[in-house]
């Protein structure tokens, strides 16, 4: 109604206020129209694609409100779809998702990058205990409406981290254990890669546990010992059993090292073999001593020469061969006693070292040369006729302590052509040289002069 008291110009400024105010108010329902369109089409699409992902998954409004979730996102974090959509994201559960950590995903990392992936958030939720998440977020333009929503996945990746943790455990304590053992440890899986190796293993080296870890023999050895070292473990692989290795090496300045290995099957709950441990000690001193022992127990402690009990062994060893023709020499000393009584036993030995000298050397390294004891000696000679034999002989009488009569030696030659006769040869090679030692002290004493002399006709065929 007009008022009569308002001028036209007054009159006129409110009807233009008032077109202003109706062009407001139509903006505002245009633009609520709008808004409405958006959150309708970002719903929509949201609501296309979540069921689609197994994982947790939320699609957020770019103001961070909830627009649509799937099933496992509701059921992972034990909240209803009434709970959640039109939400904040940090109001979720009481605030329980005021998570400083996705703050900053969404305030500072998100908005310069439209994706992120692998962020790992890890947080106490009031119902559900502690949650270690994988988030990967992605900035989404919808070109309809012009609008943008964030998708944001979540991986729940608690239990996998808790394993790693008690693998990580297993693992440290796995390293304590070899750590603890003296000589070189280490464990391998079933491709033979080094999952493990203790301080000795890697000082050998000069590498640590976490280099040495994933590589394999042919990264740490020279390529044939590494190809043994592979079938080793192979073997352990494939028996299923615990199986002990010796091997040999160079030690420093021209030594032997000797190596004992014990290599052993690790089971998976099924019986499955998943791998080795191995073990590797130095057993250089105790080879060392064996060694000993057995030079101790095979050979004479006077002359080094094999004795009677491992020339006996050889000759019943050698008998099942077949390495014949095989001729037998039994020696013995002369005047062994009457030197003993004049100049004692010390001068005694001696004699006989010279003699298991002599002899030694002037036959071959694979004849068998032993001290049956007292001033006797014997020696096989494998593939040998009865001419070179006495040839070898020969060479002992030809020696300067025969010749210049240091030394007296009688001798006794006999030859088998076949396993059948070596007995006969080595009684008759006896009887031949106690034979020839009768003759040679008939022989001095109607000539003392005269030396040690082999008698042609002790020395025949069997």
């Amino acid at each position: 109604m007009k008022d009569p008291g308002k001028t036209k110009a007054e009159l006129l400024r409110e009807v233009a206020e008032l077109r202003e105010r109706c062009a407001t108010l139509a903006l505002t329902a245009q633009l609520c129209l709008e808004l409405k369109t958006d959150v309708e089409e970002a719903r929509e699409y949201a609501e296309s694609i979540v069921q689609t992902v197994r994982e947790p998954l939320v699609v957020l409004s770019f103001d961070l409100k909830i627009v649509t979730a799937n099933n496992s996102f509701y059921d992972t974090f034990k909240v209803t779809p009434e709970e959640t959509i039109g939400y904040f994201i940090y109001d979720l559960g009481n605030r329980q998702w005021d998570i400083p950590k996705l703050r900053v995903l969404f305030e500072e990392i998100l908005p310069h990058d439209t994706v992120l992936t692998g962020y790992e958030v890890e947080h106490e939720f009031l119902d559900i205990g502690k949650k270690i998440m994988l988030l990967n977020a992605r900035e989404i333009f919808l070109e309809k409406s012009g609008s943008r929503i964030i998708l944001l996945a979540m991986e729940d990746i608690t239990e996998r981290k808790l394993a790693q943790e008690r693998i990580g455990e297993v693992m440290r304590q796995q390293q304590a254990i070899l750590d603890n053992i003296p000589n070189m440890a280490w464990l391998k899986d079933r491709r033979g890669r080094y999952l493990a190796a203790n301080e000795p293993f890697c000082q050998a080296f000069g590498a640590s546990p976490e280099e040495l870890a994933g590589k394999s023999d042919y990264d740490i050895y020279p390529p044939e010992l590494a190809e043994k070292y592979r079938q080793d473990s192979r073997e352990v692989v494939a028996s299923g059993s615990r199986t002990c290795f010796e091997e040999v090496s160079s030690g420093p300045q021209e030594s032997v090292q000797y190596l004992e290995k014990v290599e052993t099957p690790i089971f998976n709950s099924k019986g499955a073999v998943i791998g080795t441990i191995g073990i590797a000690h130095d057993v250089t001193a105790h080879k060392e001593v064996e060694v000993a022992l057995r030079h101790e127990s095979t050979h004479d402690a006077l002359t080094g020469l094999y004795n009677r009990a491992f020339f006996d062994e050889e000759l019943e060893r050698l008998a099942q061969g077949e390495m014949f023709p095989m001729s037998v020499v039994m020696a013995d000393i002369n005047g062994l006693k009457a030197v003993n009584d004049a100049l004692g036993h010390a001068a005694g030995d001696e004699l006989i070292q010279m003699t298991a000298r002599v002899i030694r050397h002037a036959l071959r390294t694979k004849d068998i040369v032993a001290r049956m004891g007292g001033d006797e000696f014997a020696a096989i000679l494998p593939e040998t006729t009865t001419d070179v034999a006495r040839e070898a002989v020969n060479r002992i009488m030809k020696s300067p302590e025969v010749a210049n009569g240091r030394v007296s030696i009688a001798f006794g030659i006999a030859t088998a052509k076949h396993r059948g006769q070596l007995t006969r040869a080595l009684k008759l090679s006896d009887e031949r040289m106690y034979g020839e030692k009768s003759e040679q002290k008939l022989s001095q004493s109607e000539s003392p002069k005269q030396g040690a002399t082999i008698k042609e006709k002790r020395h025949e065929h069997i």
